[in-house]
This record gives C-alpha cells, sequence and structure tokens, in this order.
C-alpha cells in the first residue's frame, strides 16, 4: 500500500498479536483435541445465544489463545490450490524449545486424532505438522541459529539425531542464497519494522 502524494504518514498502531478464533462442527471433540494432546487449558465456557464457545489458554497471562465455536458446514471444500491447507486458516503455528519436544510431539500427534503428520525443515525452523480433527492445518516449530531464503522446505527424519539434524540444517542453509545467522536477520529486519509492543 502506497502513501498518497502529500498524505502525512502515520506511525503503525501499537499492537502484538493475541489470539486465534476457530469455528468447529463438534466443539468438544476439538476442544478435548487441544487440551488432551497440546495441553491447553480451558480458561472459560458457556452459551452466547446458539453459539457455544469454549476459551482456552496455555499462559495465564492470556485469558484465551484459542477460542473454540460452533457453526462450521460440515462439508466446508478444501483449500483449492494446496489441500494440505484449511480453506480459510492457512495454519495455526505453535513454537517449542527443542528437537526433543518436536520428537515428542509428533509422538503425541501419531497417537492421536491428528492426521497427515509431516517434519520438515525450514532453514531457520524445524516443523512438524498435521491436521487436527477437523481438518485445520496446526505446526509445531523449533527456531534455528541460521536464515535461509523463504520459501525453504526440505522433509526432515526425526529418527536422526540433534547433531546429524543440527549439521545437516546449517549445511543447507550455508549453500541457500541469502544465508545468515538468524541473530543477523532479526537486526536487518528490524530496521524495516515498527517498534514492537511494550511490555
Amino acid at each position: 500500500m502506497t502513501q498518497e502524494a502529500g498524505a502525512t504518514a502515520k506511525s503503525p498502531p501499537m499492537l502484538k498479536f493475541s489470539h486465534i478464533g476457530l469455528v468447529a462442527t463438534d466443539v468438544d471433540m476439538m476442544a478435548r483435541f487441544y487440551v488432551d494432546v497440546l495441553g491447553f487449558a480451558i480458561t472459560d465456557q458457556g452459551d452466547f445465544g446458539d453459539l457455544k464457545v469454549v476459551f482456552m489458554s496455555r499462559d495465564p497471562e492470556d485469558h484465551h489463545q484459542i477460542v473454540l465455536t460452533n457453526g462450521r458446514p460440515v462439508h466446508l471444500p478444501r483449500n483449492t490450490i494446496n489441500p494440505k491447507f484449511g480453506p480459510v486458516i492457512q495454519q495455526i503455528s505453535f513454537k517449542m524449545p527443542s528437537l526433543a519436544d518436536l520428537r515428542d510431539m509428533k509422538n503425541r500427534l501419531e497417537a492421536s486424532s491428528a492426521t497427515e503428520i509431516t517434519a520438515a525443515t525450514h532453514g531457520n525452523a524445524w516443523s512438524v505438522y498435521a491436521h487436527d480433527p477437523e481438518g485445520n492445518y496446526i505446526e509445531f516449530f523449533v527456531d534455528t541459529d541460521w536464515y535461509a531464503d523463504q520459501p525453504f522446505y526440505v522433509p526432515l527424519d526425526l529418527n536422526k539425531s540433534d547433531e546429524e539434524i543440527i549439521r545437516e540444517t546449517e549445511d543447507m542453509c550455508r549453500s541457500s542464497p541469502g544465508f545468515k545467522s538468524i541473530r543477523q536477520w532479526r537486526v536487518d529486519i528490524a530496521k524495516v519494522m515498527p517498534p514492537p509492543f511494550p511490555e
């Protein structure tokens, strides 16, 4: 978006991402998945007219990070370009601290009602992807120490050791255009971003 000639540029609004709302066909089933498999806590729930609403969070500073409501059509079509993506929400992503946590999540997903579970490296992150019980595309990721131009997608074998995965990912990043440390990338990208929301 460009500024009209002569217009005074406004400062960007002070905001940070807070939560996502999902419309579900079966709210109770979806709540069980996000509680039992992903470890969310239900912080509130109730009815608002015909709407059934469930609020969930993993952070006591946030009343809800996910809110579920009913009303999703049963036969909502998939994305027409990439059927793995949802028809409206492309994906919901959750950050994790380590490769061990990522492996554990993959095991939890495989033991749950999640489907189409895959793993990949993006150079700047290692990811596990799946569909939740109603087909929303969810991602779990661990940051790496490097940056390579995106998009960057290489299948990831989580049966390999941490050392193998780290070495192979760093080698791929170093041979990729745009390679730099993630620390340097953050310094560079901060120059073109508005200031962060004050804590």
